[in-house]
């Protein structure tokens, strides 16, 4: 039966979450933009937004993290230079609408909402490498087996995407298959025998 004070009280607690719910959406709309996304990839985007672009390419960064610095010798590429963020984009735009929906929203989620439960006041793109870090490392240590299966699966498909091109290869100290194979290897010189 409906009291006056259950109408109440159920009326303050919905202006409560409506107040809440707007609130976020300011927040997220403040937190959403000033994105700076050059205009010729942002063009190619078959899936992502050109924000989301922006949180993939810091993504792979931390992912796909050479051991060493990018420009010494045997080094392997940059995830930028192989194209990880646009495999993503290819894989979820060619991907079941679910699964698009689920990786956008932990997209998202990584952005705005996971480095404040880490103690980062910014969003996750904006964040230093060792910051950025430290999110992934609780997200992949969470509680939560949930959120534990989207990290390993956000680093499976970012890691795919890096380690489809055989630049990558050397690396792992793996040539590529005997079918095929050029002349001089699948693994460009520079590559080879990088630790």
């Amino acid at each position: 039966m409906t009291t006056r004070r259950n109408f109440l009280s159920r009326t303050a607690r919905a202006g409560l979450a409506l107040a809440t719910l707007s609130g976020a959406g300011v927040a997220a709309f403040v937190r959403a933009s000033g994105y700076v996304v050059d205009p010729a990839r942002a063009a190619k985007l078959r899936c992502l937004a050109p924000w989301q672009l922006v949180v993939v390419d810091a993504l792979a960064a931390r992912f796909c993290a050479a051991d060493v610095p990018y420009d010494s010798p045997g080094a392997p590429p940059t995830p930028l230079e192989v194209g990880v963020s646009e495999f993503v984009d290819q894989f979820l735009a060619e991907s079941d609408a679910e699964v698009r929906r689920e990786c956008l929203a932990l997209f998202g989620m990584l952005e705005h909402a996971y480095p404040m439960s880490c103690g980062h006041l910014h969003r996750f793109s904006l964040l230093s490498p060792a910051a950025q870090d430290d999110v992934l490392r609780s997200l992949a240590g969470s509680a939560s087996a949930l959120l534990q299966g989207a990290f390993t699966g956000c680093k499976s498909l970012f890691m795919m995407g890096y380690y489809r091109d055989p630049r990558t290869w050397g690396v792992l100290g793996y040539d590529g298959p005997k079918k095929g194979r050029p002349t001089e290897g699948w693994v460009p010189l520079r590559y080879r025998g990088a630790t």
